[in-house]
């Protein structure tokens, strides 16, 4: 891992605020002239060579100025999460504060609601689109497995959770099941599944309970589409994207038709960014492009804030260039969550 000096990190932060505000490639006259760093352009110079050399900056081709590559954007935005609490931002960003904690003021709505708010507050804020994600990450286990014939070649499976949750799901076999067969499936199921949680249930019907079956009865039935859809029912996903066409405003135009049809198939609500949402820890996150957008979109990132209350996880994202203003973005998601954990 390289540890920048003290100076190659004030000159890289300077360097990605100023290309957030600019727009163009960061020379050192550009840098001195904004800045209030005491040192010759050529040391500054020296500075931006060791950067680039280690992969923190790029060189442009038209010019002798510097832009952040994506380490050196990591760098900068993990560098603020770590040190957010040390950073004493709030006057920066007073007014963005204060709003944000006036939507909070005696309120009654549950917490996705709340999201909602807090994400069109943002869009207001800032511009750019805020995408909600809520999961109740209850913990079900299964606490029975019934197996109910309605004729040769129909069951009904139903998968009863400890917590009370009820799944059924209608089975075509190709083979006519006899009654003993099925109590000996149904026995094979409880044994191999009983106790253990859904997420677990599934591993083991899509893998090991069908060689079970296959050896003890000679035939098998792939039950993980019940299990997937009682794992899909409790855990209960609810989406909300505010101001998706700021989309356009945020954006420049480098972009294709068929690259902002995948971006919007991606933010619509799609599995892939469910799956993305899912992985989140509580806290802060940055994402960039090349992380979670559809290929040629890298110059995008997401600022994500997670929590989770009562088996209630629920994660706010702003979505925009990778020139964003981080400080406020991050300051912004730091103070929703906690009023959302007052």
């Amino acid at each position: 891992m390289i540890i920048l000096t003290v100076r190659q990190h004030q000159i890289l932060e300077l360097i990605v605020r100023l290309y957030a505000n600019l727009e163009v490639p960061i020379g050192s006259k550009t840098l001195l002239k904004e800045s209030l760093l005491d040192i010759s352009p050529a040391t500054v110079r020296n500075e931006m060579v060791v950067l680039e050399k280690n992969g923190f900056l790029i060189k442009a081709h038209t010019s002798s100025g510097r832009i952040p590559s994506y380490e050196g954007y990591r760098y900068y935005v993990d560098r603020l999460i770590t040190n957010i609490e040390s950073n004493s931002w709030a006057k920066a960003y007073e007014s963005d504060l204060k709003a944000v904690s006036e939507i909070f003021l005696n309120r009654q709505e549950d917490n996705f609601k709340m999201a909602k708010i807090a994400a069109d507050l943002i869009v207001s804020l800032t511009g750019l689109p805020c995408l909600v994600f809520g999961q109740n990450n209850e913990e079900h286990r299964v606490a029975d497995f019934k197996l109910v014939p309605l004729s040769n070649h129909q069951i009904m499976a139903i998968l009863l959770s400890d917590q009370g949750h009820v799944e059924n799901k209608l089975i075509q076999t190709t083979y006519p099941i006899k009654d003993e067969g099925l109590q000996r499936m149904r026995s094979i199921l409880n044994t191999e599944l009983k106790g253990i949680t859904l997420e677990d249930a599934y591993q083991r019907v899509k893998l090991t309970i069908p060689m079970i079956m296959q050896k003890q009865l000679s035939a098998s039935i792939d039950f993980s589409p019940l299990v997937e859809k009682s794992i899909q029912q409790v855990k209960g996903t609810r989406y909300f994207v505010s101001g998706k066409n700021n989309i356009f405003d945020c954006l420049d135009q480098r972009y294709s038709n068929n690259e902002y049809k995948k971006l919007f198939d991606l933010i619509d609500g799609s599995n892939e960014l469910f799956d993305l949402f899912d992985q989140c820890q509580d806290g802060i996150e940055v994402l960039f492009g090349q992380e979670f957008a559809p290929e040629g979109m890298r110059h995008l990132s997401l600022v994500t804030g997670t929590f989770t209350q009562d088996f209630s996880k629920m994660s706010l994202s702003i979505l925009g260039p990778s020139t964003m203003q981080y400080k406020r973005m991050i300051i912004l998601m730091e103070q929703i969550i906690k009023e959302f954990n007052k």
